[in-house]
């Protein structure tokens, strides 16, 4: 279990089972919602793919946090792309592994955990960028789960964030892609989430 000081809040993850806990209480996670608006194909692919998959993905996000915090290069083509769109982009990391609380009409609903905050002298203000190593890039998936981040972070933080990337890394590929901002996504969303799943006003009292 891993645990977070946030605000008036105890959040508390549980990366194996990838739920979230806000005193004690579960609440959905992020790219859980997601997952059930935008439902993924998945389905006819065998689950020791899936598993890999993720296991490359998780390997992908330690190289580059023990890059940023420690200066730790791995020499993994995947890693080198990284620090390539780094070079091109000129963006610095802020911060990394930020997890964040989103509300809807005054209540928590979702806790979520995103790769990082970023700035650069290319781009006004702040933004989010979050790596995906996906075989096939899904916008909307990719568009949805960084808006709903953005609406998180800055209830959260109350900073404003200004952009939103993707940092596409897949084998010797690479892409630092504009992900649209998209407020009115986020509302129609999370409205259509709430009618079945009932906010509980009374939870954080």
């Amino acid at each position: 279990m891993e645990h977070y000081d946030i605000g008036n809040y105890r959040v508390t993850f549980d990366p194996l089972e990838h739920r979230y806990y806000i005193d004690g209480r579960e609440v959905a996670s992020i790219s859980g919602i997601v997952r059930e608006m935008l439902p993924a194909h998945y389905k006819n692919v065998d689950a020791d793919i899936l598993e890999k998959a993720k296991q490359k993905g998780k390997a992908l996000r330690d190289m580059i946090e023990h890059y940023e915090r420690y200066g730790q290069k791995a020499y993994h083509p995947e890693m080198q792309g990284y620090i390539a769109l780094k070079r091109q982009h000129q963006f610095d990391v802020l911060e990394s592994e930020t997890v964040v609380l989103l509300w809807h009409h005054g209540a928590i609903i979702a806790a979520g955990r995103f790769d990082m905050v970023v700035a650069s002298p290319y781009m006004d203000g702040t933004g989010i960028a979050d790596v995906r190593r996906m075989a096939h890039f899904k916008e909307a998936h990719v568009t949805l789960q960084l808006n709903l981040y953005k609406r998180a972070y800055e209830q959260t933080y109350k900073r404003r964030i200004d952009y939103l990337k993707c940092i596409h890394l897949r084998g010797r590929f690479k892409d630092y892609v504009d992900i649209p901002v998209n407020p009115k996504m986020v509302d129609e969303t999370l409205e259509d989430y709430i009618e079945h799943h009932p906010i509980d006003y009374t939870a954080f009292l």
